[in-house]
């Protein structure tokens, strides 16, 4: 049976915009700013505990499905000192979920809290990941 590599939800998604635009800017040797490129290594102290973690055998596993719970204190720390005056608080242990980074966040809240057939509003202009994260949900 032929069948196609992607899931047919996906079939009129094509690359994104900034596969696009890395592309274009590599082919002309241009500076990319359709994404973020650091040009920093960060702070040193944040650095040197990195190195440290690993150094100390904390390094080499993966972490609990939330995330190690001293970054979902530090994150829920973080959210109440710049927040708290909203009114916002998080409980790490409950309401604190670390991800790779913010297009797995989408993609796993989307799978997590849409059923197939539901109606999803999303307003123009937005991430480009929203569209293939809906339809992925069906």
């Amino acid at each position: 049976m032929d069948r196609p590599l992607l899931n047919r939800r996906l079939a009129e998604f094509g690359t994104t915009i900034f596969a696009e635009m890395s592309a274009l800017a590599v082919r002309t040797g241009s500076i990319n700013l359709g994404q973020g490129f650091p040009d920093a290594d960060g702070p040193e102290e944040v650095r040197e505990a990195a190195v440290r973690a690993l150094r100390d055998g904390r390094g080499n596993q993966y972490p609990p499905g939330p995330g190690i719970p001293e970054l979902r204190t530090a994150v829920a720390a973080h959210q109440q000192r710049f927040y708290g005056h909203l009114g916002l608080s998080y409980d790490p242990d409950t309401e604190v979920l670390v991800t790779a980074g913010a297009t797995e966040a989408l993609a796993a809240s989307l799978l997590a809290l849409l059923e197939p057939g539901d109606e999803v509003i999303a307003l123009e202009p937005y991430y480009d990941s929203y569209a293939a994260g809906i339809a992925l949900a069906g």
